[in-house]
C-alpha cells in the first residue's frame, strides 16, 4: 500500500491488487461498509499517522475512491472542514462509517449490468438482439483493446425477457464486475463509444 500526502488536507492511498488480495478484499467489498473494510480503513489511517503525521481524529473525512490498473484501487482521503461541509451522506468518519457514501450510490446503481466484448461487431449483435427488449440506460466504453457495454435500469419488458438477456449477454461476451466503481473507472480512463441509448442506437444503425 502506498500512501502519499497531496496537502495538508489530504492523502492519495494506493493498494495494488495483492494489497487486496492480502486483505481478501474485492473492489466490490468497498462499496458497503464492513468488518473488512472498517479494518482497512484502521490500517490505512494508522499507517498514515505513522509515516505522515496525518491526525484525522475528531476530523469528518470525505472519501473517494476509484478503480486503478491491474484491479487496483485509488483513495482519496480529505479532511472537511465543517464550513465546507455537504450533505450528510457525503460525510463520514472513518471510525463509524467508512465509504458510506459509496454505499448510498450502490443503492442508487445497484441494478448496473457490464459486459465486455473483444470486438465491437459482438456489441452490435447484442444490441440488435436486446433492442426492444431492454428499456434502461445503456453505453459503451473501450478500453485495453475490448470493448464494455454498460446497463443500467434493469428495465425489461417481462422478467422473461431479462433472463434471456443475460442469456444474450453471454453469448456474445463476458460479465464485467458490475459496480459503480466499474462504472466510474470506465467513465475515467475509457473511451467513450455511446454515452446514452446504446442498444437503441447501434440496432437502429445496424439493422
Amino acid at each position: 500500500m502506498k500512501i502519499e500526502r497531496i496537502s495538508e488536507n489530504q492523502l492519495k492511498l494506493t493498494l495494488t491488487k495483492a494489497d487486496l488480495a492480502e486483505r481478501k478484499i474485492k473492489l466490490e467489498d468497498l462499496i458497503s461498509p464492513s468488518e473488512r473494510t472498517q479494518k482497512l480503513f484502521r490500517d490505512i489511517m494508522e499507517q498514515a499517522l505513522d509515516e505522515e503525521d496525518f491526525i484525522s481524529e475528531n476530523t469528518p473525512l470525505m472519501v473517494e475512491a476509484i478503480p486503478s490498473g491491474g484491479d487496483g484501487i485509488m483513495i482519496i482521503v480529505t479532511k472537511v472542514n465543517n464550513k465546507e461541509k455537504h450533505a450528510d451522506e457525503d460525510l463520514r468518519r472513518w471510525k463509524k462509517k467508512p465509504m458510506d457514501t459509496l454505499a448510498h450510490q450502490e443503492e442508487k446503481n445497484s441494478d448496473i449490468l457490464i459486459y465486455s466484448f473483444p470486438s465491437l461487431d459482438d456489441v452490435i449483435g447484442v444490441s440488435l438482439r436486446l433492442d426492444g427488449a431492454f428499456k434502461g440506460e445503456s453505453a459503451v466504453y473501450k478500453n485495453d483493446g475490448k470493448y464494455f457495454l454498460v446497463m443500467q435500469g434493469d428495465t425489461y419488458t417481462t422478467e422473461e425477457t431479462a433472463e434471456d438477456a443475460e442469456r444474450i449477454l453471454k453469448e456474445y461476451g463476458q460479465k464485467h464486475i458490475s459496480t459503480p466503481l466499474a462504472k466510474y473507472y470506465l467513465l475515467e480512463h475509457g473511451e467513450t463509444l455511446l454515452a446514452e441509448q446504446a442498444i437503441k442506437a447501434l440496432a437502429k444503425t445496424f439493422r
